[in-house]
C-alpha cells in the first residue's frame, strides 16, 4: 500500500501543467514623485496621476494561473531619497489583520508585499510586507527565494487603513536602507498579496512556482538612484542591570555601521550587550541528537542566512560571548560576500578564541550560484578550520541540482571531510528530491566546534515526496500528503539507521483539519533499537493567526513505550492584547531515569502601538524542576534601531533541584547617531 501511495505521488508530481508557468514577465515604470509623500494609508489620486499601475494579479495558489478573485492596484515611485509604493486592495471577503509583532507576519493575516531586486541579478532582493494593521515585516531574499533572512532589519515606514471597499497600504523605503548597484536604472520587481479568508496568494508578474521567486518577477524601469556618498552611523548603548546577590552594574558598548558604497557596508561592535535575549523555548526531544535553536542576538543576525548550507560549517550560537567583532558584507559584480571576525573571551573551561567566517557566492547562468565558505577557530594552542564549496543550479522553474563538499583540519583529510549531492523538483504544489550524503568518521570533531553537525560516519540516502491537492469543494479546501524516507550506513558498511514517515493532512471547508502521521525507524547505538510512533492531530483555524490544535502521539522510543499529548493555540482577547499557549505532557513506561515531563509555555503581548509594547513569557519544565519568567517593555522611538528596553527575568527552582533561584533586572538604551548622511 505504501509503495503504491508513493508511486502515485511521484507520478502526480511529475505532471507538467500546460500553460501554468508560461507567462511573460511584466514591466512597470518608476514614477518620479514630485514631493515627499505622507505615509498614512490614504491613496491620493493627484499624487499618482500619470503613474503606471500594477493590475491583473494572478494566483499562485490555490489555482495557479487563474486571475485573482479580488482586484488589486499597486503603484511604485521614487524621489531623491526614497522608494514609495501603495496598494489598493479591494475585498469582498472579510478582512483579516491580527498580528502586531514586527517581523512575525505570515499568511494567517491578509498581506501585501513589494519585492525589489536592486541588482537585477534574478537571485537576491528585499521584501517589505504589511497587513491591515500596518505591522512591518522586512526580509532579505537569497537564492531566488529559497533562502529567506527574516532577521534582517531596515529603516522604513508603512501604514494601512481599512475602508468599506477593502484596505490600503502605503510604503516609504529609504534608498539608504538598501544595497543596490550604482547607476542601474532597471530593477527587478514584483507585487504580492495574500487573502487569508480565501487561502489565496497572488502576484502581479508571472504565475510563480513558489513564493519570492525573484527570477520569475517583472521589471521596474527608470529608477534614478542617489549618489554614492559614504554613510557612517554609530549605535551606542548603555545598560544597567541588577542580578540576585550582586551589586548594580552598568555597561557601555555599541556598533558602528559604515556604508562604504551603495553595495558594500562594514559593521563593527564593541562589547555588544545581549541582555534583551530571552531564554529558548524548551522542546521535546525524542532523538539522541542535539537540538538547533535560532540566533536571537542582533549582531549575528544580518547576513547569517548566507551560511545556511545543508552541511552547516558556521553556527553562530557556538560563539558564547564576544569582546569585539566586525563584519563586512555586500556585492561586487557577480560576487556576494559576508566576512565576520569575532574575539570571544575566556569563559569557564573555554579559552579565549578568535572566530573567523567568510562566505562568497558567485552568480552564473540565469539564477544559479557557486559558493565558498571558510571558517576558522583559533586559540593559544590549537585550531579548527574548514573550507566548503557548494553549488545551486536552477535547471528551470521547478528543477534544481545542489551539492556541497567540506574539508577540515587538523587530522586526516578524508576522515574529516563530507559532501552531498541532491536533485529536486519543487514548487508550491509538489516537492520531491533524492540526495546522497557522505560524512567522514571524524568529521564532527572538527566542524562542530564552529558549525552544527549532529552526527558523522555516514553514507546516507534520503528522498522526500509531497503533494498538495487543492480541491476547493463543499467539503475540503485541500489535502496535503507527505512521504519522507532516509537510510544510512557507516563508511565500513554497517547499517546504522533508517526511517519511513508517511502523513496526510485534511483541511476542511469549515476550518477544521485532521492530520495523521506514522513513523517507523531503526537506530543502532549500543544495541539495535526499533522505534515507531503514530501521531493524531486535530486543529481549528490553523491557517489563521487565531487558532487551536491538539495532538496525541503514541509509540515506542528506545525500548520504552511512550505517549505525548500536545496542545496549544493563540487568541486575540482584545485589539491590543494577544495570548499564546502551548503544553506538552510526555510519559515514558518504564521510566527509570525520570524523563517523563510536563512543559507548558504562556506568552502574552500587549501592543500600545506597533513600536511600543509589553511582552511576558513564562515556561516551566517538571524534569528540570524549573519555572522561568521573562518580561520585556520595549519602545522603538527611532525604529528599528533606536530603542529603550526594560527587561526582568526570574528562574525559580524546587528545593530538591539544588539550584538557587535568581532574578535579573536590565535597562538598555540604544540611540542611533548619523555622522555622515
Amino acid at each position: 500500500m505504501i509503495k503504491r501511495y508513493c508511486l502515485i505521488l511521484l507520478f502526480l508530481s511529475c505532471l507538467n501543467l500546460p500553460g501554468v508557468y508560461a507567462q511573460q514577465p511584466k514591466n512597470i515604470h518608476f514614477f518620479n514623485v514630485k514631493k515627499p509623500i505622507k505615509i498614512d494609508g490614504i491613496f491620493e489620486p493627484t499624487t499618482w496621476a500619470g503613474a503606471d499601475s500594477a493590475v491583473n494579479f494572478t494566483q499562485m495558489e490555490p489555482t495557479p494561473g487563474d486571475p485573482s478573485t479580488e482586484r488589486t492596484v499597486a503603484y511604485i515611485g521614487y524621489d531623491d531619497k526614497n522608494i514609495y509604493a501603495i496598494f489598493q486592495c479591494f475585498q469582498t471577503f472579510p478582512i483579516s489583520g491580527e498580528n502586531q509583532s514586527r517581523d512575525d507576519l505570515n499568511k494567517s493575516d491578509d498581506l501585501v508585499a513589494v519585492i525589489l531586486d536592486t541588482y537585477k541579478d534574478d537571485r537576491s532582493g528585499y521584501s517589505f510586507i504589511t497587513n491591515p494593521l500596518g505591522t512591518q515585516h522586512d526580509t532579505r531574499i537569497n537564492d531566488d527565494g529559497r533562502n529567506m533572512d527574516d532577521n534582517w532589519d531596515a529603516e522604513w515606514e508603512c501604514e494601512s487603513k481599512v475602508y468599506d471597499w477593502g484596505w490600503c497600504a502605503e510604503f516609504k523605503i529609504p534608498f539608504k536602507s538598501l544595497k543596490y548597484k550604482k547607476g542601474l536604472n532597471i530593477w527587478g520587481i514584483n507585487f504580492a498579496r495574500a487573502i487569508s479568508s480565501n487561502l489565496e496568494t497572488v502576484y502581479w508578474s508571472g504565475t510563480l512556482s513558489d513564493d519570492y521567486r525573484i527570477s520569475q518577477g517583472g521589471k521596474a524601469l527608470g529608477v534614478v538612484t542617489p549618489g554614492s556618498n559614504m554613510k557612517l552611523s554609530i549605535f551606542p548603548y548603555i545598560s544597567i542591570f541588577k542580578t540576585t546577590g550582586k551589586r548594580v552594574s552598568a555597561d557601555v558598548g555599541g556598533d558602528i555601521q559604515w556604508q562604504v558604497t551603495p553595495n558594500i557596508s562594514v559593521n563593527s561592535t564593541i562589547n555588544p550587550d545581549f541582555a534583551t535575549v530571552e531564554a529558548d523555548q524548551q522542546k521535546i526531544n525524542l532523538t539522541r541528537y542535539e537540538l538547533r535553536y535560532p540566533e536571537k542576538r542582533l549582531f549575528f543576525q544580518e547576513g547569517n542566512d548566507m551560511y545556511s548550507t545543508r552541511i552547516k560549517t558556521f553556527y553562530s550560537r557556538r560563539i558564547q560571548d564576544i569582546d569585539f567583532g566586525t563584519r563586512a558584507n555586500g556585492k561586487i559584480g557577480k560576487t556576494q560576500f559576508n566576512i565576520l571576525n569575532v574575539i570571544s573571551p575566556r569563559i569557564s573551561d573555554s579559552p579565549t578564541s578568535v572566530f573567523t567566517a567568510a562566505r562568497f557566492k558567485y552568480d552564473f547562468l540565469k539564477s544559479s550560484t557557486l559558493g565558498l565558505t571558510l571558517v576558522d577557530k583559533s586559540w593559544n594552542d590549537g585550531f579548527t578550520r574548514s573550507v566548503s564549496l557548494d553549488y545551486l543550479m536552477n535547471l528551470g522553474k521547478t528543477w534544481k541540482l545542489t551539492g556541497q563538499f567540506v574539508g577540515s583540519a587538523p587530522g586526516n583529510f578524508w576522515n574529516h571531510s563530507a559532501f552531498f549531492v541532491r536533485f529536486a523538483r519543487e514548487n508550491n504544489i509538489y516537492h520531491y528530491h533524492v540526495r546522497y550524503t557522505e560524512l567522514g568518521e571524524n568529521f564532527r570533531d572538527n566542524v562542530d566546534q564552529t558549525g552544527f553537525i549532529t552526527d558523522d560516519d555516514r553514507r546516507e540516502v534520503d528522498s522526500d515526496v509531497t503533494y498538495k491537492f487543492w480541491l476547493k469543494n463543499n467539503t475540503f479546501e485541500y489535502i496535503h500528503l507527505k512521504s519522507k524516507n532516509n537510510i544510512f550506513w557507516s563508511r565500513n558498511g554497517t547499517l546504522r539507521s533508517w526511517y519511513v514517515t508517511q502523513s496526510a493532512n485534511f483541511y476542511f471547508k469549515n476550518n477544521f483539519n485532521i492530520e495523521y502521521a506514522y513513523n517507523d525507524e531503526y537506530k543502532l547505538y549500543e544495541k539495535d533499537f526499533y522505534n515507531h510512533k503514530h501521531i493524531f492531530s486535530l486543529g481549528y483555524n490553523t491557517e489563521s493567526w487565531s487558532h487551536a490544535q491538539v495532538s496525541y502521539t503514541t509509540g515506542r522510543n528506545f525500548d520504552r513505550d511512550f505517549s505525548l499529548i500536545s496542545f496549544g493555540g493563540r487568541v486575540k482577547l482584545f485589539q491590543k492584547l494577544s495570548l499564546s499557549y502551548s503544553a506538552n505532557v510526555l510519559d515514558f513506561s518504564p521510566d527509570p531515569d525520570d524523563n517523563s515531563t510536563f512543559i507548558n509555555v504562556l506568552t502574552a503581548n500587549y501592543n500600545f502601538t506597533k513600536d511600543l509594547w509589553l511582552k511576558v513569557f513564562t515556561q516551566n519544565n517538571t524534569v528540570k524542576e524549573n519555572t522561568y519568567f521573562y518580561g520585556l517593555f520595549g519602545w522603538r522611538f527611532k525604529p528599528p534601531f533606536g530603542a529603550l528596553y526594560i527587561i526582568y527575568s526570574h528562574d525559580e527552582y524546587l528545593e530538591k533541584a539544588n539550584t538557587p533561584n535568581s532574578s535579573s533586572l536590565f535597562l538598555k538604551l540604544t540611540y542611533p547617531i548619523s555622522i555622515l548622511k
